[in-house]
């Protein structure tokens, strides 16, 4: 097959799942990945592999995709929330040690239920806040704690990831080192260089688009020779680049780039899984979803209960942070690269969190589509009493409504 069939190929399908995902209400994320776990080595009819075209664009879609997570990542939103959104990450984190007690459970060894820990921890800002916004649920009261949970959970992944990709390296003095290098060169930039960066991306047309990803693609170089996380490394360039008075021209310039290669990205992630070893793990994935729902929603309802929500905000808070996505997809990529970890467990971990991420974005998606009818139904199931006196009372409201109308 040539490279311009089958990049040809690559776009007219993510268009097409895309398309396909949208119109049944589905985020186009799982569109992607079922195109990929379909028409991939070992699905119904083979039509992608792995390769250079989706190999390179699938590395440039992951860069893209954590430099825009760091661009959208705003420390002053944060700080905003105050002690509520402090407490409510705090108690959200807790997801973590559960995850790793799956993994510890289902036999990966301390190090790779760390990563099924971390896979499992971090919701999808991607996906949620997407969905708030094709759903209108942006102004319910518990969106606001939603999204300054992803913000805290986007912070303490930036923790999560750079010691992970520490342990992917090998963890010897030579990448510590080289990490420390890294990191000292930021903490330079973002106090000193600010001006810098904003002087760099002044700029308009194609001379942006290009300048724009010469830097995150050489930053990101850098970083790898360094022995840093790649990825991590494009996110903390995002956030720099978001304090400059020019990111959102940035963010415009690139977002064909990134829409496009982030795509190739989660089909890239598809074709690589082995769909019969993956199928084999179905049980231990179902029971991954079943730990991380249940505790997801009591996770969100403490939470909620803990910083002021009524009952009803609190159950919607954990139904809205249930998806998970592209950074547990990132976890796993990390997983796969770390010569620590043995190859059974490189599989397992890539089987169990692809399926993983496919049946929670199906349950969230499902959930967003019929979100008050899911919130009356937790809280029936919570609390029954209390539940039927508020429909109670909201029948009553309806009837003086009615007849206010009438009169």
């Amino acid at each position: 097959m040539s490279l311009l069939l089958e990049f040809g190929l690559i776009t007219a399908g993510l268009y097409l799942a895309g398309w396909l995902a949208r119109r049944i209400g589905l985020p186009t994320v799982m569109g992607y990945l079922a195109l990929g776990l379909t028409f991939g080595p070992q699905g119904v009819v083979q039509v992608y592999a792995p390769g250079p075209v989706v190999g390179l664009l699938g590395q440039v879609g992951l860069l893209l995709l954590l430099f825009f997570m760091g661009l959208e990542f705003s420390l002053a939103r944060f700080l905003e929330g105050g002690k509520a959104t402090l407490r409510a990450g705090a108690i959200d984190l807790l997801q973590l040690p559960i995850g790793v007690g799956v993994g510890l459970l289902l036999g990966l060894g301390w190090l790779g239920s760390v990563f099924l820990g971390a896979a499992v921890y971090i919701s999808s800002s991607g996906v949620i806040a997407k969905l708030l916004g094709e759903r209108d649920l942006i102004a319910y009261p518990e969106a606001e704690r939603t999204l300054g949970v992803l913000v805290f959970e986007d912070l303490a992944m930036v923790l999560v990831l750079a010691g992970l990709g520490v342990a992917s390296g090998g963890g010897g003095w030579t990448e510590l080192v080289g990490v420390a290098v890294f990191l000292l060169a930021y903490g330079a930039l973002v106090r000193f260089g600010m001006p810098l960066l904003d002087r760099l991306f002044d700029r308009d047309g194609e001379a942006l688009v290009m300048l724009g990803l010469a830097v995150v693609l050489l930053v990101a170089a850098a970083a790898h020779q360094l022995h840093f996380p790649e990825a991590v490394a494009a996110f903390l360039l995002g956030m720099a680049a978001g304090e400059t008075k020019t990111h959102e021209r940035l963010a415009e310039a690139l977002r064909p780039w990134y829409d496009v290669a982030a795509a190739v990205f989660f089909l890239d992630f598809a074709v690589h899984v082995d769909v019969v070893a993956a199928l084999g793990e179905l049980p231990a994935a179902a029971l991954l979803v079943g730990v991380t729902v249940l505790s997801q929603l009591v996770l969100g309802f403490a939470s909620g209960r803990t910083t002021g929500l009524s009952r009803r905000a609190s159950l919607g808070h954990g139904v809205m942070m249930l998806p998970r996505g592209e950074f547990s997809l990132v976890i796993v990529g990390l997983a796969v690269a770390s010569p620590l970890l043995p190859a059974a467990v490189k599989t397992e971990l890539t089987s169990v969190v692809s399926l993983f991420v496919v049946l929670m974005v199906v349950i969230g998606g499902l959930a967003y589509r019929r979100f008050d009818a899911v919130n009356r139904g937790l809280q029936h199931l919570a609390e029954p009493e209390a539940a039927r006196r508020a429909e109670a009372e909201e029948a009553e409201r309806r009837r003086a409504v009615e007849e206010m109308t009438l009169d």
